[in-house]
């Protein structure tokens, strides 16, 4: 691995965290009331698509940040729909 890679891999650690502190907020409170459900879907689609292209162009550092952001935007859309306030 050359040291880009590594700049790489960070950055995608620093774009997943970002969405951590709200999956905690929204699990401990049990509510994403002011969460819009097409900000979600519109991000689930745009990861999806970043990840795709991660895999295509074997690029690990794309496919890391964007599996990760996938997850808990699932997760996300998950307690959207269950949270009912």
């Amino acid at each position: 691995m050359q040291w880009i890679d590594y700049v790489g891999l960070f950055g995608a650690f620093l774009s997943s965290v970002t969405f951590v502190p709200q999956v905690i907020k929204a699990w401990q409170t049990k509510s994403v009331g002011d969460l819009s459900i097409w900000m979600v879907l519109i991000l689930i689609g745009n990861v999806s698509t970043w990840l795709f292209y991660g895999i295509v162009k074997h690029d690990l550092a794309i496919i890391v940040a964007n599996a990760i952001i996938l997850s808990l935007s699932l997760l996300m859309l998950y307690f959207k729909i269950t949270f009912k306030r």
